[in-house]
């Protein structure tokens, strides 16, 4: 039977329209590469925008977000597609805080994307960690570099220890409770620090000590003037004394008496000496009626005691070693008035009145 031309027309239209559909669709079904947060996934999808793919996976995406290639950019097929969300960090980097906002999925990349690529650093958090996408607190502790003089040596640290005590603690450097530090244990490290540390040591000593014993000297009538006798030699007293020690770097720097302990008191050595007048007799010659009040006015003034610096003593200016010629003992002024002219006599009766040159005439007067 044969078809009308117009039967067979609509049968070509229609064939037509069939296969423009099934073209058509095939077009638009897709094969991308969809990447959110570093997760990938194989998508089909019939959008013709990232915009629409974004829609159709239900992303909703914000102006910090960061889109590849742009959601106003057409989709072809084997396109991939990269989604970083953004996350608010909240940190704290050596005491100072701020907020940002970062598309790093981890915290150590977040750390790199802020310039802390020390691996020293203390992170409060591990570096591994992934951010959330409500966010994350992080603290952290950028190492310093401090320099410790201690025991004649010096020793540089690199740490990122919160405190100057505790890295000295981390350098192994220990310090006690006597020792001094020119900065405080709990102070906060800053960068290039230099730090003095000093020994202290305290320790007590003991040393023995000794008291001089005093001389007593008495008068006694029963011996003549010239003579003494000890009669009890006494002895020095002893103790110990106790000594608290301060060191710095083994110098000692102050010794502070603590306490002394006498073991022994010293007794006192008792002397007696003669005060009785010698019995003595006249020189012969006639020295006996010459002025001696008149020479003794002239050497001394009159005066027993008299010194003078050219080494001569008493009434008549003795020398000691004519005074010990004519028998007399000690120094002349510690002889009475009466035994001074007594031995003048005697040096007169030897020599005459040359002993005294300037003033012997007087005793003519």
């Amino acid at each position: 039977m044969r078809r009308s031309p117009w039967l067979l027309a609509l049968d070509i239209a229609l064939v037509v329209a069939v296969v423009a559909g099934i073209t058509g669709f095939a077009r638009s079904d897709k094969h991308v590469t969809l990447s959110v947060d570093g997760q990938a996934s194989e998508v089909h999808t019939f959008a013709d925008t990232v915009g629409g793919l974004l829609q159709e996976e239900h992303l909703t995406v914000s102006q910090r977000d960061v889109v590849s290639p742009s959601p106003a950019d057409a989709l072809v097929d084997g396109a991939t597609v990269d989604v970083k969300f953004a996350r608010q960090l909240s940190i704290t980097i050596d005491g100072q805080p701020k907020q940002i906002w970062t598309t790093a999925v981890t915290v150590d990349q977040a750390l790199d994307q802020l310039g802390v690529r020390s691996q020293a650093a203390v992170v409060s958090a591990s570096r591994s960690d992934r951010i959330p996408l409500t966010g994350l607190q992080l603290g952290v502790q950028l190492p310093d570099r401090i320099t410790v003089l201690h025991d004649s040596r010096r020793t540089t640290v690199v740490t990122a220890a919160p405190t100057v005590g505790s890295a000295l603690r981390e350098a192994g450097i220990r310090f006690g409770t006597h020792d001094h530090l020119s900065v405080s244990p709990q102070a906060k490290l800053s960068h290039d620090m230099n730090v003095s540390l000093v020994r202290v040591a305290v320790r007590m000593e003991r040393h023995p000590f000794a008291v001089d014993h005093r001389t007593i000297r008495r008068g006694t009538s029963s011996m003549y003037v010239g003579n003494e006798k000890v009669v009890k030699a006494g002895h020095d007293g002893r103790g110990v004394a106790v000594y608290r020690l301060i060191k710095h770097d083994g110098v000692i720097v102050r010794r502070v008496l603590v306490k002394r302990h006498l073991a022994r008191h010293p007794a006192p050595r008792i002397v007696v000496y003669g005060t009785k007048e010698r019995p003595y007799s006249p020189p012969s010659g006639g020295a006996g009626g010459l002025n001696w009040d008149a020479l003794a006015q002239c050497e001394s003034g009159g005066n027993p005691s008299a010194v003078n610096a050219g080494g001569y003593y008493g009434l008549y200016q003795f020398s000691l070693s004519t005074w010990y010629s004519v028998g007399g003992s000690g120094n002349p002024v510690d002889a009475a008035s009466s035994e001074q002219t007594y031995r003048a006599q005697v040096l007169y009766s030897r020599s005459g009145a040359s002993p005294w040159p300037v003033c012997g005439s007087l005793l003519f007067s």
